[in-house]
């Protein structure tokens, strides 16, 4: 079972107001407790409050709080020990007496008191001048405070613990500056908690001299280092670490490094000894005055890239290809060919090329200026001017002549005195004279008679690139000639008597329509006639259509359109797969059972260009369900969201005029169990049942129940 919450009335102290009898009221800025007595504001009886005491802890005891008057928060705690053996009273003297002090006896009792005897001082503070009648003063406590000046004349120099002028055995705390101003010994160890300065020479000798404890603690030297900086072992310890590099390091001198180094990227000696190399990125040698000096021979094991001129007085050898080495001006090969190859597939000569002896050049070569052979040219079996001077033959097989645009321009007349073949697409811009005729691949022109184009096989067909061929006269066809494509006849098209025009890709019984640039298609079977009946199979798009009945294939009629008033009745079930949105503003159901399959209704919806839509602003009305029923009149009863009190009302008689209730008589509920939401805005678990009536106790059971009485 949950735990029940009972909420007192509650509130400021300054608001407290006059409570009944028995009536409590707790006050939220004092933590006061009030029982009222006669609901009079002065009779309030003051039961308690957390002020007025300190709760016991683990590890203190409790208190009484005295605190101060009504206007101040701060108080005095008279506390007990964190552990008794026992219970202990402490009684107090009836009457003060003036300058005493309490003093306690054995078994608790207080009395006041003006002298102290056999007194033992534990952490006492001498504020004046104090006066120690005694040759020694032996403090024995855990902290002594002199606030005044303390002078100890005793000028002995110490030779042990027990002579001098100041014996500390339990060591000696410093809060403020201490100055030494002669030569101070300190056997044990020294603690020093705030800042220290020391003028002059310091000496540390012996052991480990250790700044800092940990990566925390800052080491800073303002001074210039008069020594040399030795490691105690070599090879240990470094300068700087991963993520704390030093910035600049000046060496005067020569930096020995034993195992190489890295300066950013580069490495020196680290990969190998007597090696340069980088463990990221390329290396790059600049030198400030734009030349970088190489004092030896320079071995270079892969491929190098120079980006500037390279000057190699003697001449240059890379592999078997000699620069300037046989002689000046030359490039030759110590041993086979020299081969010009580049990555693009070109090489430029950027210079007139003399060739003493036969060239052959196996890929393409291009030649931006002149080529003079005067013995001719054979390239592959193309001969330039080798059987004849202006004449280009072949030493085998056939010549052609193939451009990588599909043109070849031919710029003078053409004469051919045998038989010619083009196997491509062929221009000519001027006149074409075939006195013996031509024939193209079928196509034979002027061959079996004059003025007629033929085919010597298969037919003959008429095709241009814009998808339109244009006979500029009058076309006589004698016999069956077929379309497959457009026509399109700026005359009439004239089919004699007792012949047929035939549209092959035409089906039958299919009603024509017009296609694109008004050709003649047909419906694809959408739409078909036949028999005298017009059957569509498939979707009637029109503005309105105008009938009375509707009938079912068998000729039953289904629905029925009135035509003076638009009403439509159906004959039997109706059957909606889809939506059924209706937007009349009314809409009545004539029947006797209602079945809803869907588990939420939603009412109070309004009406967005033909959809329900929630509302987007306040319309004043009420929503909810009526119940008509009759009890001495005609009288409705509902439930129902009353808009001006914001929230949901149960009403056993209401009136109602453009969906507002008014004259509203709230009706009683009945419940068996009655599950009341917490506000948290989700609903409660079973179990936690706020309000219900319990049948067995005949009574009203109240479980995990706030009840609130209000604040003042």
């Amino acid at each position: 079972m949950a735990t029940p919450v009972l909420q007192f009335k509650r509130g400021a102290f300054s608001n407290l107001p006059a409570l009944k009898a028995g009536e409590p009221g707790f006050t939220t800025d004092k933590f006061d407790l009030f029982i009222g007595l006669d609901s009079v504001l002065a009779n309030n009886k003051f039961v308690g409050s957390h002020r007025y005491w300190t709760q016991e802890t683990a590890s203190s005891g409790s208190g009484v709080n005295l605190v101060e008057n009504t206007s101040g928060t701060d108080f005095i705690t008279l506390a007990a020990p964190s552990s008794l053996s026992g219970v202990t009273t402490y009684t107090f003297p009836g009457t003060p007496t003036d300058g005493a002090f309490l003093k306690t006896n054995s078994t608790g009792g207080l009395s006041w008191s003006t002298a102290i005897t056999g007194a033992s001082l534990t952490d006492t503070v001498l504020s004046g001048v104090t006066t120690i009648a005694n040759t020694n003063l032996d403090v024995n406590a855990a902290a002594v405070d002199f606030s005044g000046i303390v002078t100890f004349s005793n000028t002995t120099q110490s030779t042990n613990k027990d002579t001098g002028a100041v014996v500390v055995e339990g060591g000696v705390g410093i809060e403020k500056n201490l100055s030494v101003g002669g030569a101070t010994t300190i056997t044990g160890n020294l603690f020093v908690g705030g800042e220290s300065e020391f003028i002059g020479v310091v000496t540390f000798r012996g052991g480990t001299i250790n700044l800092g404890d940990s990566d925390t603690d800052d080491v800073v030297i303002g001074g210039e280092f008069a020594s040399n900086l030795v490691p105690t072992t070599n090879n240990a310890f470094d300068l700087g670490a991963a993520g704390k590099a030093w910035r600049h390091a000046n060496f005067a001198g020569v930096g020995t490094f034993a195992t190489g180094a890295v300066a950013d990227a580069i490495q020196i000696g680290i990969t190998g000894a007597s090696e340069i190399d980088t463990s990221s990125g390329n290396l790059t040698l600049d030198s400030a005055a734009g030349t970088v000096i190489v004092d030896d021979q320079l071995s270079v094991t892969g491929v190098s890239t120079f980006t500037g001129a390279i000057d190699a007085n003697g001449g240059a050898t890379i592999d078997n290809i000699q620069i300037g080495v046989t002689d000046n001006n030359e490039i030759d090969t110590s041993t086979g060919g020299l081969t010009l190859d580049s990555s693009s597939g070109q090489t430029t000569i950027d210079d007139n090329l003399s060739v003493t002896g036969v060239s052959t050049f196996t890929g393409a070569t291009t030649f931006t200026g002149a080529i003079d052979a005067n013995g001719g040219a054979t390239i592959d079996n193309i001969q330039i001017g080798i059987t004849d001077n202006n004449e280009i033959d072949t030493s085998t097989g056939g010549l052609t002549l193939d451009s990588a645009s599909g043109q070849t321009t031919i710029d003078d007349n053409l004469s051919v005195t045998g038989v010619s073949t083009f196997t491509g697409a062929t221009t000519f811009t001027g006149a074409i004279d075939a006195n013996g005729s031509a024939t193209i691949d079928n196509i034979q022109i002027g061959v079996s008679d004059d003025n007629e184009i033929d085919t010597s096989s298969g037919g003959l067909t008429l095709d241009s690139a814009s998808g339109q061929t244009t006979i500029d006269d009058n076309l006589s066809v004698t016999g069956v000639s077929t379309f497959t494509g457009n026509v399109t006849a700026n005359g009439d098209i004239t089919v004699t008597t007792g012949n047929t025009l035939t549209v092959s890709d035409l089906t039958q019984f299919d009603v024509l329509v017009a296609g694109a640039s008004g050709a003649v298609n047909d419906s694809g079977g959408a739409l078909t006639f036949n028999s005298n009946v017009l059957t569509v199979n498939n979707t009637i798009d029109v503005t309105s259509i105008e009938v009375t009945n509707v009938k079912a294939k068998d000729g039953t009629t289904s629905i029925t359109i009135t035509d003076s008033n638009g009403h439509v009745g159906v004959a039997s079930d109706l059957t909606v797969s889809g939506k059924l949105i209706v937007l009349g503003s009314q809409t009545e159901v004539n029947t006797e059972t209602l079945l809803v399959e869907d588990s939420l209704i939603e009412i109070g919806l309004v009406n967005s260009g033909g959809s329900l839509v929630a509302p987007s602003s306040d319309a004043n009305i009420d929503v909810g369900v009526v119940f008509h029923y009759f009890d001495t009149a005609a009288r409705k009863a509902s439930v129902f969201w009353d808009d001006s009190a914001a929230r949901v009302a149960f009403a056993s008689s209401v009136t109602e005029s453009s969906s507002v209730f008014t004259q509203i008589a709230y009706a009683e509920v009945e419940f068996g169990k009655l599950f009341i939401n917490d506000g948290g805005g989700s609903p409660m678990g079973a179990g936690t049942t706020v309000l219900f009536h319990d049948a067995s106790r005949s009574s009203i059971v109240l479980e995990n129940t706030l009840i609130d009485c209000g604040s003042f």
